[in-house]
């Protein structure tokens, strides 16, 4: 009873089957019942219920392929696709592309100074000319450089931007230097003007009192008479 459940069991796990799928030109997406299987051409998806399934392939310049295919248990099923370009227009005959990549991704492209979006990106319907291209992401120095665009052609730039460095500032102490003023005081040896008058005694009069007093007895009998 038990070798019958595990055989059972054994045929329920291995009832899916695989799908190699392989186009011309490769490299188009693949995609299963309408969800992106996150693979491209030429690759092989395993572990497909048995059934019918739908595989669709999808291209940048061709037209998008679908297929029915049933899927067998245990058995591998081939999808072969050769892709049908889009009509080419006068446009896309005299114009470029750019294809864009960075490290890090998710990065700011500006395309002469115009913001285009975010990497990895490609830029279609490109004029002929040089342009400047400029990558810019936070915490990473900007990247940039000028290229030229060809008609028909694909112009692939790779941005490996560098990570800012930080300034590191540092704070140097000077010593004080504290200056003291010294005053000395010195004894003057200049000599003091002597004060006027001087100390030399003033000579005495060479009239004498009595004199004196003669002359001015004399002059009261003058005005007497």
């Amino acid at each position: 009873m038990l070798l019958t459940v595990v055989l059972l069991l054994t045929s329920v796990v291995s009832a899916a089957g695989t799908i190699a799928v392989i186009s011309v030109p490769s490299g188009a997406a693949v995609w299963l019942d309408g969800t992106n299987s996150g693979t491209s051409t030429p690759t092989t998806i395993q572990s497909v219920t048995s059934g019918t399934h739908i595989v669709g392939l999808k291209l940048t310049g061709y037209q998008d392929y679908a297929q029915s295919v049933t899927i067998t248990d245990n058995a591998t099923t081939t999808v072969s696709a050769s892709l049908i370009a889009l009509a080419t227009t006068t446009a896309e005959m005299t114009n470029g592309s750019i294809e864009i990549e960075s490290n890090p991704s998710n990065s700011a492209v500006f395309l002469n100074t115009e913001y285009q979006g975010k990497t990895p990106l490609t830029l279609y319907n490109i004029t002929h000319g040089t342009y400047r291209v400029l990558v810019q992401k936070t915490g990473y120095q900007d990247w940039s450089d000028r290229i030229s665009v060809t008609a028909g052609v694909r112009t692939e730039v790779y941005a490996a931007l560098d990570p800012e460095v930080t300034d590191t500032t540092v704070v140097t102490t000077l010593p004080v230097t504290t200056t003291v003023k010294t005053t000395i005081s010195r004894t003057s040896t200049a000599k003091v003007p002597t004060p006027w008058p001087s100390g030399t005694p003033t000579p005495a009069s060479p009239i004498s009192a009595p004199a004196i007093i003669v002359a001015v007895g004399f002059g009261l009998v003058v005005l007497r008479n």
